[in-house]
């Protein structure tokens, strides 16, 4: 008898705190939930959708630029002279978008060997792609150019070669 007083005392206690666990979890649960909701949600358009395009259609052929900010990534190449120290190159830079969805970048264009020739307007004022959606880190505003049509070229120095010539695999013969 005494046997079965300890065994019902054991498990008396091991279903407090199995229970008592899971009502901590379920609150460390709620907390958690409830601070990813108070995360910010960004969903503010921030272009100006009042912006016009100017009257004059150019057409310029622009490299893609890495930068380590959400800045504007496209200079026009003749201005991408990379040894000039006097130019503030940030100012030549601008934003690129597509008049319509079938224009977007191709999923194979690659910066390190790609560039585009576009044809299109630049917007009046200076401000942010159609459509930009408010980001964590603030993005600075700079010409916007929709383009209307786009071509992809190799960079010239580039070398494909690499691509046709690739080094051999040695296997486990």
């Amino acid at each position: 008898m005494n046997i079965m007083k300890n065994l019902l005392t054991i498990l008396f206690f091991s279903v407090t705190l199995v229970s008592s666990g899971q009502t901590k979890t379920k609150q460390q649960l709620d907390k958690t939930s409830s601070e990813n909701h108070s995360e910010k949600k960004y969903n503010r358009v921030i272009s100006d959708s009042t912006n016009k395009l100017t009257d004059k259609v150019e057409t310029l052929e622009v490299e893609y630029t890495v930068w380590g900010c959400a800045c504007p990534n496209w200079i026009q190449t003749k201005d991408n002279i990379n040894n000039d120290t006097t130019k503030n190159f940030l100012k030549f830079h601008f934003y690129i978008e597509p008049a319509n969805k079938t224009l977007e970048l191709p999923i194979y264009f690659d910066a390190s060997k790609h560039k585009l020739k576009v044809s299109g307007q630049f917007y009046e004022r200076e401000d942010y792609p159609q459509g930009t959606i408010e980001m964590e880190e603030k993005m600075p505003k700079a010409k916007v150019f929709r383009y209307t049509s786009l071509e992809v070229i190799d960079k010239p120095n580039f070398k494909s070669d690499r691509l046709s010539n690739p080094l051999p695999v040695i296997g486990n013969d």
